[in-house]
């Protein structure tokens, strides 16, 4: 009896462990030296790719898809573009939402990241310069006042976004990397962070490098951390930091930074990298024309380099473009070379067209539906 309790055989263990969250099987690799190898053994895998896909994850509950279609900028008719809900087993149901006033005389406003937080959505108003946070479910909306840090200067610029929820103080954030220049050739670099509660800006003072974005679209936000795709800028240097692209996470509730080194199989033959939320999972989809392939990383620990797996590898995608989001059923919405929008799906490698073409500043967002905690 004792021999048996002792030993767990690999055939059972196995079954258990493929069922198990990225972060934990990272970790119980380690135990045993059958299961230090788990994540090179393709009968594994495919184990676990399959319970992956299949999770209903609590994360998603109460959640609605919306798309954020712009193309005024070339269409004849400008009424295409603004925001509409998605719905129906091929999203074929399309419904187009009536935007807040501020909104509607905005032609080419960006939402930050890919989902929403408790309700509000963070807007970045180009044309006028406001940032803006709105609640599609009942349609209110706060502007966030500008920062008075940076008055002195000619030349403000914003390098990363972030907004988030502070648990612990019940209070929304944005945090924001400022590079300011002036006439004199001054140059000022600085973290700030907004608080909603107190409608105020005040500067961080931390000892962090200055980062820039690697490409637009790399916000994530989960478990109350932001999450940028972000390079090392170091003027003036050949370090070998310089052009090293980082995940950049920030805690919301203890304002610190954490750095975590991207997959070291993603190679500088990448033509374009997606930040995005995948079955609960922070996952990184690299871009490959050449093989006309998409390769997804999953990160099982934030700060942790060794716990990215390379889980999915997409070939031969004859129609392959940027992503630009993820469903909650692992949906990948992208826009392919011809502009026609589209989405594939995980489980059957299936590719369906979206029905709508020719937008360039478009993404979907994971919506919840649920209203706003505190404000």
């Amino acid at each position: 009896m004792a021999a048996t309790i002792n030993h767990i055989h690999d055939d059972f263990a196995f079954v258990v462990l493929s069922k198990l969250p990225l972060k934990s099987l990272t970790r119980f690799c380690c135990v045993r030296r059958s299961w230090f190898r788990l994540l090179d053994n393709t009968y594994f895998m495919s184990m676990f790719r399959k319970n992956f896909l299949l999770k209903n994850l609590s994360h998603y509950n109460d959640t609605s898809l919306l798309l954020r279609f712009d193309e005024s900028w070339i269409a004849d008719n400008p009424c295409k573009s603004g925001m509409y809900s998605l719905s129906g087993e091929r999203f074929e149901n399309m419904i187009q939402l009536d935007l807040p006033d501020l909104l509607r005389g905005e032609w080419s406003f960006q939402i930050l990241g890919s989902t929403s937080i408790n309700g509000f959505l963070f807007i970045d108003c180009k044309q006028s310069g406001k940032v803006v946070l709105w609640n599609p479910n009942t349609n209110e909306y706060k502007v966030i006042p500008p920062s008075p840090f940076s008055i002195k200067f000619t030349t403000v610029y914003h390098g990363i976004y972030g907004f988030g929820y502070d648990s612990v103080r019940n209070n929304y954030k944005v945090i924001r990397q400022v590079e300011l220049f002036n006439y004199n050739e001054e140059r000022s670099s600085f973290w700030e962070i907004y608080c909603l509660k107190t409608n105020t800006w005040k500067t961080v003072d931390i000892d962090m490098p200055i980062y820039y974005h690697d490409n637009a679209e790399v916000h994530l936000y989960k478990d109350e951390k932001c999450h940028w795709l972000a390079k090392c800028k170091t003027y003036g240097c050949d370090s070998e930091t310089h052009n090293k692209v980082y995940l950049l996470s920030f805690n919301m509730s203890d304002e610190m930074f954490v750095t975590t080194s991207i997959p070291s199989d993603v190679d500088d033959d990448v033509d374009y990298r997606y930040l995005a939320m995948l079955g609960g999972s922070i996952a990184l989809i690299s871009v490959y024309a050449e093989t006309t392939s998409f390769h997804i990383s999953l990160l099982g620990e934030v700060g942790r380099n060794e716990s990215w797996t390379k889980l999915f590898i997409l070939k031969s995608l004859s129609c392959i473009g940027r992503p630009i989001g993820v469903s909650k059923i692992c949906d990948i919405f992208f826009i392919k070379e011809d502009g026609e929008l589209a989405w594939i799906n995980l489980s059957t490698e299936k590719i369906e067209n979206l029905g709508l073409n020719g937008a360039f500043n478009c993404k979907v967002i994971n919506h919840k539906k649920n209203l706003v905690k505190g404000s």
